[in-house]
C-alpha cells in the first residue's frame, strides 16, 4: 500500500530542518552559492545605504555649519564694529576729560596777574605815603592845617634833603640813574628797578615851590584861595608821578623789601613766548608737525584759554587808555586855566 508511505514521507519532509524550497531544489550547491551572493549584495546594499545616509547627514551638517559660520561671522563683525565704536567713544571721552597741555601756564598767568595787581596797589600806595611829607610842605600843611605855617626855610630844607638823598643813592647805583634805556629793558634787577624809580622822581621834579599860603592867616578867604592853588599844583604833580609808578609796576613789576616781582607786561610776554612765539606750540595747535598731535577737544580748550587771556589783556589796555585820557584832560585843564584872562 502506498498511502502510508506517502504520509510518512510528508511528515518527514515537514519535520526536516531544510525548507520546502530546499527540498525541491535539485542543485543544492548552486543554491547555496546564490544564497551567499545575495547575502553579500544585501550587506553591500546596506553599507551603501548607510554610506549614502552618512553622506546626506554630512552634507546637511556642512550646510548647517556653513550657516552657523556665516552667522558667527556677521555676529563677530557686528561685535567688532560695536567694540570699535565703544573704544572710539571712550577715547573721545578721555580726550574731552583730559586738561589742556598748557593749562598750567594759563593758571600760572592768571595767578601771577592777580598777585601782580595786589602788589602794584601796595607799592603805589607805599610810594605815595613816602611823598606825603613833601606834599604837606608844598601845600603849607594841607587842608587839615590850622596852626602850622610853612616858610621859605622849610621849603629849602625839604628840597635840599630830597636832592641829597637822590644823589647819594644814585652814586651807590653806579650811575644807573642816567641809564635811560632802562625804560625799554625787559626784566630789571633790583638796582636797575630802583634807579628807574629815581629817574621818575627826577622827572616829577623833587624841587617844590614855596606854597602860596605862606604868610596868610589860616581860615581867611585869601588863605583858602591860595590853598586851592597849592593843592591843584601838587595834586597834578602827584597824579603824574603816580602814573609813572603805575607804568613802571605794570611793565617791570614791583620791588618790595629788595625783592622784585614780575609785572603784568612781563607775565604776558612770558605767556606769549610759550605760545604764539613757540614753534612747538604752533605745531601742536595746528597739527602741522608729525611729532605732536592735539585732539580737537583740547584745541577748543586752548582756544578758550587764549580768548580769556586776550580779554584780560584788552581790559588792561582799556585801563591804560583811561589813565592816558585822564592825564590828557588834566593837562588840558591846566593849560586852559593858566591861560584864562586875568580878572581886573
Amino acid at each position: 500500500m502506498r498511502t502510508p508511505k506517502i504520509t510518512v514521507s510528508l511528515i518527514l519532509l515537514v519535520l526536516s530542518p531544510l525548507s520546502f524550497a530546499e527540498v525541491l531544489v535539485s542543485d543544492e550547491a548552486s543554491f547555496k552559492q546564490k544564497y551567499f551572493d545575495n547575502f553579500n549584495r544585501t550587506v553591500e546594499a546596506g553599507k551603501n545605504f548607510v554610506l549614502n545616509a552618512a553622506q546626506l547627514e554630512a552634507i546637511g551638517t556642512t550646510a548647517e555649519m556653513g550657516v552657523d559660520a556665516i552667522n558667527n561671522g556677521f555676529a563677530n563683525t557686528t561685535a567688532r564694529l560695536d567694540k570699535g565704536k565703544e573704544e572710539r567713544q571712550n577715547l573721545e571721552q578721555l580726550e574731552r576729560a583730559q586738561p589742556a597741555r598748557d593749562a598750567c601756564g594759563t593758571l600760572t598767568l592768571s595767578d601771577g596777574l592777580g598777585d601782580a595787581a595786589c602788589a602794584e596797589l601796595n607799592q603805589i600806595e607805599q610810594l605815595s605815603k613816602n611823598r606825603a611829607k613833601r606834599y604837606s610842605v608844598a601845600t603849607g600843611g594841607g587842608i587839615m592845617n590850622t596852626t602850622l605855617e610853612t616858610n621859605v626855610q622849610d621849603v629849602n630844607d625839604a628840597n635840599n634833603k630830597a636832592a641829597t638823598e637822590i644823589m647819594d643813592e644814585c652814586d651807590q647805583l653806579a650811575g644807573k640813574c642816567r641809564d635811560s634805556k632802562l625804560w625799554l629793558s625787559g626784566a630789571l634787577t633790583a638796582d636797575e628797578y630802583r634807579a628807574l624809580q629815581l629817574q621818575n622822581d627826577l622827572a616829577a621834579n623833587v624841587k617844590i615851590a614855596v606854597p602860596q599860603v605862606t604868610g596868610l592867616v589860616p581860615g581867611s578867604p585869601e588863605h583858602a584861595r591860595a590853598l586851592v592853588q597849592d593843592l591843584r599844583r601838587e595834586n597834578s604833580r602827584e597824579q603824574n608821578r603816580g602814573s609813572l609808578d603805575a607804568i613802571q609796576v605794570a611793565q617791570h613789576g614791583t620791588l618790595i623789601n629788595g625783592v622784585r616781582a614780575p609785572g603784568r607786561v612781563e607775565l604776558y610776554e612770558q605767556y606769549d613766548d610759550k605760545h604764539s612765539g613757540s614753534k612747538k606750540w604752533i605745531c601742536a595747535i595746528t597739527n602741522s608737525c608729525t611729532d605732536s598731535y592735539v585732539p580737537p577737544a583740547e584745541a577748543q580748550r586752548q582756544s578758550a584759554e587764549m580768548k580769556a587771556v586776550e580779554i584780560s589783556l584788552a581790559l588792561d589796555q582799556y585801563k591804560s587808555n583811561l589813565r592816558s585820557e585822564a592825564l590828557l584832560n588834566s593837562a588840558l585843564l591846566h593849560v586852559l586855566n593858566d591861560n584864562k584872562p586875568k580878572q581886573q
